[in-house]
């Protein structure tokens, strides 16, 4: 008890784990007597034990030691979460390096603690040999060492858990500050274009996500609008979609049909696209004011809804083209369509039609045309804001499973 309250005290003071282990096993040697112990930590990174703290040790001997789960002694004790006492070391058939103890006996426990709702967590082992006074180990040496063994490990996984948690922080706030630098990249403002009304709105599943939009405006005779999904949403996807958003943008200036320029960009993102096996689907709009008319090309994308003020229904628009990143050399087709004032143009991600509640049902596309013909008589920044917040309570009170975007372009 004497032993185990010294430990307590101890560890509380301390800052970091190499001061944890240090306390440790300064207190089983001065507990048991002993001129040799060493802790044993579990890397998860390499699925090995290597020595995080030693008494007693040549310094080679701890820099080298390295054992896998399962192997020699410590491995063993590890992988059983029993500990063991050897009463001759020198005839034992477990683990090499026997000519380097003094004495025969040696103790290894492992450092084990059980969190609830978790089972078992195996941090590591405790071995101790070369007892000063000569003698043998015994069964109740044992038990005090696998008593300040479990007192260590409630601690070790105590400090490992505060650990995680600062790694964790850090990580959200990078994740904070890359979503910051995404929403940045979309458009600050609505463009201001005459003959029409544009606005977009995305929301993304987690910190950071794979959709984008964008509007084109420096050809004023044939302004573009661009909406696009990388596969998943994670910081990868995140990463892809920063890469897709420099090639568009480096090629908005040129005199590309939509066709052509999906083409552009399909063949310079083709390789990385190849290399981290991933996808994009994409739709890209331009709109002809003098003739009154859009062309577009969707490249594996929803096909844009275009709502008929005049005829009240539903227009699709789709190309049915590939995907980019599926061929370097893929061909893009592209359509045109007449358009009048009051109609409505929907461009938009597929996570507002996957949006899904518990039990499987989709918000899907009979529910986005209804949202957006109940929609249609606001501006656009009313509709954006309609069709993504009405998938996202949808899913609520579940948080939405893609990013969800609206990009919406009203002819006035």
């Amino acid at each position: 008890m004497d032993a185990v309250f010294a430990l307590s005290q101890a560890i509380a003071r301390a800052a970091d784990p190499a001061q944890v282990y240090d306390l440790v096993l300064g207190e089983v040697v001065r507990s048991l007597g002993v001129e040799k112990a060493s802790i044993m930590a579990y890397d998860a990174q390499s699925g090995m034990l290597r020595i995080a703290a030693a008494r007693g040790m040549d310094e080679k001997v701890m820099q080298s030691a390295v054992v896998k789960v399962g192997e020699g002694i410590s491995g063993r004790v590890f992988a059983s979460h029993e500990p063991l006492l050897i009463n001759d070391i020198q005839a034992s058939e477990t683990g090499p390096g026997r000519d380097r103890y003094r004495t025969r006996s040696l103790m290894s426990a492992p450092v084990t603690c059980f969190p609830m709702k978790v089972g078992e967590e195996s941090l590591g082992v405790i071995n101790v040999t070369d007892r000063n006074d000569g003698r043998p180990f015994t069964k109740e040496d044992l038990k005090l060492l696998t008593t300040l063994t479990n007192q260590a490990a409630a601690y070790m996984h105590i400090l490992r858990l505060s650990e995680e948690r600062a790694e964790n922080e850090k990580l959200r706030q990078q994740l904070e500050i890359a979503r910051q630098i995404q929403y940045r990249l979309l458009p600050i403002e609505p463009p201001s274009l005459e003959g029409l009304d544009v606005a977009g709105r995305l929301i993304t599943a987690e910190r950071v996500g794979g959709d984008y939009y964008d509007c084109f405006v420096t050809q004023a005779k044939r302004p573009s609008f661009v909406i696009a999904d990388v596969s998943g949403h994670s910081i990868g996807a995140a990463l892809i979609m920063a890469a897709f958003r420099s090639a568009i943008r480096a090629q908005r200036d040129a005199e590309y049909s939509p066709s052509m320029l999906v083409q552009r960009i399909n063949s310079i993102l083709y390789e990385d696209l190849y290399q981290s096996e991933q996808f994009i689907t994409m739709a890209y709009m331009q709109y002809v004011g003098s003739r009154r008319m859009i062309q577009f090309t969707t490249a594996g994308h929803p096909a844009p809804l275009v709502w008929r003020a005049a005829d009240k229904k539903f227009e699709d628009a789709g190309t049915e083209d590939p995907i980019l990143g599926l061929e370097p050399l893929s061909v893009f087709h592209e359509k045109q369509m007449v358009v009048s004032s009051g109609d409505v143009i929907l461009l938009y991600t597929d996570g507002i039609i996957e949006a899904g509640r518990r039990g499987g049902e989709r918000f899907g596309r009979e529910r986005l045309m209804e949202c957006l013909r109940d929609a249609v008589v606001g501006n656009a920044r009313q509709i954006a804001d309609v069709v993504v917040e009405s998938a996202q309570s949808f899913s609520d009170p579940d948080p939405l499973r893609d990013d969800a975007t609206a990009l919406v372009i009203k002819i006035l």
